[in-house]
């Protein structure tokens, strides 16, 4: 799977999408279709984007002042892309936009799938005849039609009988005293947690006896999120700790898993940032990275929840991000050299002249990057949550519709594949964009440019 693979991903996803948002405009308000095509735009040109910087710091040009270049437009074009979906999160509905912006992954999901069926010896065996091919045809066509007609007829079955549960109203009252108030629907909810169940447990106690709600049930609802990042903060030191202090010549599975990410993760920082300060970022990027890894897989295990799908943590994250980057800026070039840079490293009377221009388009750009790290690792996690509760939603109502004792997981294979690819992806992401961040502001002289280093780093900015 190469890029010939991903360029069909994105030529289906679109097709696929225009059909599925042609079909919502036909049955649904205008608003759904846009959101959903909208956000099915942004998942194709984010993922252009993402494959476009990473074949530019892979490849054999990487390091030169055309790359640097290249990367410094691709993320100006992130900032902006990111700048639009923070507009269309306030002018359309979130899910439709959520629900257009999975549609590339799942297409890459079925894809992959399809591709490892269509090669499998399972595959050669069902089709060795005419007649086992044309009966899985007449299976997998069957199976289309129940599901379409299903999902077809189900919201009119559901508010039927929404209709006939409703009692009904005694003879001679009036409307406005015998029907209850009208609740608004709810949208989808992320999993129950554990910390969650206890909480509502308490409050819901406390409203049913009438009584004040505990203070420790308050705190746990409200500090929730802050809860489960310390659990994994903790969870991750204790690990540390414990193999640090058991360090063996001849290293065990753990050991040996540690010794190998901690060789990969210098080898990766030092050759983006060089020699000089690789060693010095690697206990802080390589933390940064495992630390978002554990907590974008935490959500996965039952009964637990991912802090990243809270912008709150993000935020808290990028801002840290934010804060050392600019420190080592203070601390490596100076308040004077801080201010060489963000006016653009002017060198002649044309670099001067466009000091009032660059100053205050470098002051945006940095403040605006804590601002996508964030918004992108909190989009992407809290997407793939509320894709698996949708299709756990789906998996329960099969209890209904094929009248089956226990309902259908079809959520287990995205949670494979949100352990697999989501988790460290978007952790890789936020934590290699953190280290370009560092890159962009530190001195260039140490990073192997050599004589144009200063040139690559006027045109990286």
């Amino acid at each position: 799977m190469g890029l010939e693979f991903l360029a069909r991903v994105r030529r289906s996803s679109l097709i696929a999408g225009l059909v599925i948002a042609l079909a919502i405009a036909a049955v649904a308000p205008w608003k759904l279709a846009a959101g959903f095509t909208a956000g099915l735009l942004w998942s194709l040109v984010n993922l252009a984007l993402l494959q476009f910087i990473v074949l530019t710091m892979t490849g054999a040009e990487r390091g030169t002042p055309a790359a640097l270049t290249r990367l410094g437009l691709a993320f100006a074009g992130s900032l902006v892309l990111f700048g639009a979906g923070a507009f269309l999160l306030f002018q359309l509905p979130a899910m439709a936009l959520a629900a257009g912006f999975t549609l590339p992954f799942l297409v890459l999901t079925l894809k992959g799938a399809s591709m490892a069926l269509l090669e499998s010896a399972l595959w050669r065996r069902l089709t060795a005849s005419r007649w086992q091919s044309a009966l899985v045809l007449l299976v997998l066509v069957g199976g289309i039609w129940f599901g379409v007609d299903h999902f077809r007829t189900a919201p009119r079955a559901i508010a039927q009988g929404t209709e006939s549960t409703q009692p009904e109203k005694p003879a001679g009252a009036h409307e406005s005293a015998a029907a209850p108030e009208a609740k608004k629907p709810e949208g989808p909810k992320e999993f129950s947690n554990l910390i969650g169940i206890i909480a509502e447990g308490a409050i819901h106690k406390a409203e049913e006896t009438h009584t004040e709600v505990p203070a420790w049930a308050k705190f746990l609802e409200h500090f929730e999120v802050i809860i489960y990042s310390l659990f994994v903060a903790l969870l991750i030191s204790v690990v540390s700790i414990s193999v640090a202090n058991n360090w063996t010549m001849i290293p065990g599975p753990l050991q040996a898993l540690l010794e190998t990410w901690v060789e990969h993760a210098y080898n990766f920082f030092t050759g983006i940032l060089g020699p000089k300060y690789g060693p010095q970022l690697v206990p802080f990027l390589g933390t940064l990275f495992v630390y978002i890894y554990v907590m974008n897989i935490f959500g996965l295990i039952p009964f637990m929840h991912s802090p990243t799908s809270n912008l709150n943590v993000t935020v808290a994250m990028a801002l840290t991000v934010f804060v050392y980057v600019q420190f080592m800026a203070f601390k490596e070039l100076g308040f004077l050299g801080w201010l060489d840079h963000m006016a653009g490293s002017p060198r002649d009377l044309v670099g001067w002249a466009l000091v009032p221009l660059m100053m205050p388009v470098h002051l945006i750009g940095e403040i605006a990057k804590p601002i996508s790290l964030s918004c992108r690792l909190f989009g992407n996690i809290f997407g793939e949550d509320m894709l698996l509760v949708g299709f756990a939603t789906l998996g329960v109502s099969a209890l209904s519709a094929l009248h089956l004792p226990f309902g259908l997981p079809l959520h287990v294979p995205f949670m494979f594949l949100a352990g697999i690819i989501t988790a460290p992806v978007q952790a890789l992401v936020f934590t290699m964009l953190s280290t370009i961040y560092f890159l962009l502001m530190l001195p260039h002289d140490d990073h192997g440019h050599g004589e144009h280093a200063e040139e690559a780093h006027h045109h990286a900015h």
